[in-house]
């Protein structure tokens, strides 16, 4: 096994149930593969299984942003071969499960059943025929991101922009495909992208300090916000960015509620990373218990999204929100 954290979660969970098909001694085993640690949804995933007192055991496999580990990680489960594979992110996802591209209707791990979740837009990125259906009898999953026309509308609502930017990794799937998506509806929404790119190290990834760098080079050149729509990169350094962005005197606007809850993004129009992973637990507990074939189950996404203030941000910024989106979200203070 490469040199990966394995997060070892035993949830061999034996108690008696009530439920016929959980009336079992067999352990079922679940190996999920993250990207960036185990965060909530993954906790969220393992502690549906642990609160119902289900026999499932969880192994979580942490490769730290390095994607060179994966495709060590891929023989590792092709030959442990567990029940069902879940991968975290698009990375994990397109390296482990692979493309319709590469593999067609059939899956990178071969004839083991898999589940991605918090992949922002599972068909962009080959991983699925469409919105519903993986159309892939091994692979079903759950969208996490609320659609860009929705976030759009809400941000324009709050504040009226004509130049947004956005800053990402030049090696990031995820942010790549957002920023095409945002550009293919900019003409027709009346509004331009600035996108700029953060330089990659001899690592292949982009350092901290040029945040602040980046930042105010898209305020040079006219932005009137800065949008973070899918990059684990800035949400990972979103005390340094939201702050770097007031600096400027730049609102941030994002699909993640981290960035408001724990920085000072201004607004997020966002689904819960708990909720999503206790939506992919759901699809997990059909496929275990229930004996469906992944490909059977239709891709789930969240029915709600929520939208987060934060008024410290609205201060420092004096953009106060209007009452039409007071009137819908939460306020962090």
């Amino acid at each position: 096994m490469p040199k990966v954290m394995l997060i070892l979660v035993a949830l061999v969970l034996m108690a008696g149930t009530t439920r016929a098909e959980e009336d079992t001694t067999e352990s079922y085993q679940v190996h999920m593969v993250v990207w960036r640690g185990c965060e909530e949804a993954c906790k969220s995933f393992i502690h549906f299984f642990k609160s119902r007192k289900l026999p499932v055991n969880v192994t979580v496999t942490d490769v730290s942003k390095d994607k060179s580990l994966l495709p060590e990680v891929k023989q590792q489960l092709i030959k442990e071969r567990p029940d069902l594979v879940v991968t975290w992110g698009t990375t994990v996802t397109r390296s482990l499960i692979g493309t319709i591209a590469d593999y067609g209707n059939s899956s990178g791990l071969g004839d083991i059943p898999s589940l991605f979740m918090i992949v922002a837009d599972p068909v962009r990125a080959g991983i699925i025929v469409d919105q519903e259906t993986s159309g892939r009898p091994l692979v079903t999953g759950v969208h996490n991101r609320v659609n860009e026309t929705v976030q759009l509308k809400h941000i324009f609502e709050y504040h009226p922009i004509k130049r947004l930017a956005v800053i990402n990794e030049p090696n990031a799937v995820n942010s790549r495909q957002n920023t095409q998506k945002l550009e293919a509806l900019s003409d027709q929404l009346g509004f331009e992208i600035i996108s700029l790119e953060y330089s990659l190290g001899e690592d292949d990834r982009a350092d901290p300090a040029e945040i602040p760098v980046k930042i105010a080079e898209a305020k040079a050149l006219g932005a009137d916000a800065l949008y973070v729509g899918s990059s684990s990169f800035n949400l990972e350094n979103r005390r340094s960015y939201t702050e770097a962005a007031v600096y400027e005197n730049l609102p941030v606007f994002s699909a993640y509620e981290q960035m408001v809850r724990d920085g000072l993004a201004l607004m997020s129009v966002s689904n819960s990373y708990k909720n999503v992973g206790k939506l992919a637990a759901t699809q997990a507990y059909e496929v275990l218990f229930k004996a469906r074939s992944p490909g059977t189950l239709s891709i789930k996404a969240l029915e709600r999204f929520s939208v987060l203030i934060n008024m410290q941000a609205a201060k420092q910024l004096s953009l106060y929100p209007p009452l039409s989106i007071i009137s819908i979200a939460k306020i962090v203070r």
